[in-house]
């Protein structure tokens, strides 16, 4: 089982695709806005968080009479919607005494600036979460991990740290082996995954992993 969150960034996805992620034993939750591309999409959500402003009329009326589930804030809070999602579902969690494998978010990017950056840094803090754009997954670790039938994406890897201790790729275009590699540098942008199984070996350091269809 694995949580949806639909936010309120950029989407051009297509509907085979989400069709391709989402299952119907899914729990998939809204923030706001995110409710008018579920609708779009003829997706039902379980619940609908935030302060309701910028949600289209006619999408909450729906939703209502639907019997999903809508949790409002005041609109002068202390986290994003995005946040309080997060929190909803720690409380769903314990709740339910589950734990949900993966958490996969559509439209955390795009827009704005400012609130793209904030959902990216919260992928240290809740490292299960996976950012999907129409073409792209972007993702946290700060332990080694194997890649699987990713064969032909595109990977660029985004220290968090000053130094990647004795990094090792295999699996790759370009392979390295037990090297450090600071955080300046841009040699980590770009390579390409040729085997459906890979692998990314450090001893120390915090990445976000991006994947690019090409």
């Amino acid at each position: 089982m694995k949580a949806i969150i639909f936010l309120n960034g950029e989407y051009s996805y297509e509907k085979r695709f989400l069709n391709e992620i989402i299952d119907e034993k899914d729990i998939i939750f809204c923030a706001d806005g995110g409710a008018n591309y579920t609708y779009k999409y003829n997706i039902y959500p379980n619940y609908i968080i935030g302060d309701l402003d910028s949600i289209d009329t006619v999408v909450l009326d729906f939703y209502k009479k639907e019997m999903v589930k809508i949790i409002k804030f005041d609109p002068e809070k202390n986290y994003t919607d995005f946040e309080l999602i997060l929190h909803e579902i720690e409380r769903y969690q314990r709740e339910n005494s589950i734990i949900f494998d993966n958490i996969y978010v559509f439209g955390g990017l795009g827009k704005r600036l400012d609130m793209t950056l904030n959902n990216i840094n919260l992928l240290e803090e809740y490292q299960n979460l996976t950012f999907f754009s129409s073409n792209e997954e972007i993702f946290y670790k700060e332990s080694s991990f194997c890649l699987k039938n990713k064969k032909g994406r595109e990977i660029s890897i985004i220290s968090l740290d000053n130094l990647i201790e004795k990094l090792t790729l295999k699996g790759f275009k370009y392979e390295i082996e037990d090297i450090n590699i600071e955080r300046k540098t841009s040699r980590l942008v770009s390579n390409i995954v040729i085997s459906n199984k890979c692998f990314i070996n450090f001893k120390k350091g915090k990445i976000i992993v991006i994947l690019r269809k090409i």
